[in-house]
């Protein structure tokens, strides 16, 4: 398919888990090893003056299309750790809860249990969902379960 053209797997796969193991574009492969190579050619250059620069440009483009301040865009490693990082790092009061689906990745999950048993006024709702399930059902389930919890 046209689609596959992009990527370079072996023709003779199909993957179906792209969440886990997937790969990237090929035009973005390009771009990485361009990078790769700057790296390699000049490290002591590219790690303290060239990256620097260019990470605060990545943040700008961010924050342009997400209507933020530059300040408030961060880049980390994968979801795990930005789950983790914002989690762990706000103030709960009493009665605010974490709202999270039953197919959430586990470690986040984890960590949803993590921060309330740390932090007595953090509890969690949990909203079961039985998969495949539309767009319109998880939407509705979502606005159930907020509306369970009022206003706060």
């Amino acid at each position: 398919s046209a689609f596959q053209d992009h990527f370079l797997f072996d023709k003779d796969y199909l993957n179906i888990n792209h969440g886990s193991f997937g790969t990237y574009p090929s035009c973005v492969r390009a771009v990485l090893r361009s990078f790769q190579d700057k790296t390699d050619a000049r490290p002591d250059h590219f790690i303290r003056y060239t990256y620097p620069l260019l990470l605060d440009e990545s943040r700008s483009a961010m924050a342009g299309y997400l209507h933020v301040p530059v300040e408030e865009v961060v880049f980390v490693p994968n979801a795990t750790t930005g789950v983790n990082t914002v989690l762990r790092n706000l103030t709960y009061a009493p009665g605010d809860t974490i709202v999270y689906f039953s197919f959430v990745y586990g470690a986040c999950e984890k960590t949803v249990k993590y921060v309330c048993e740390i932090n007595p006024a953090a509890q969690s709702m949990r909203i079961d969902v039985t998969l495949p399930i539309s767009d319109d059902a998880l939407c509705t389930m979502l606005e159930d379960a907020l509306s369970q919890l009022g206003t706060h």
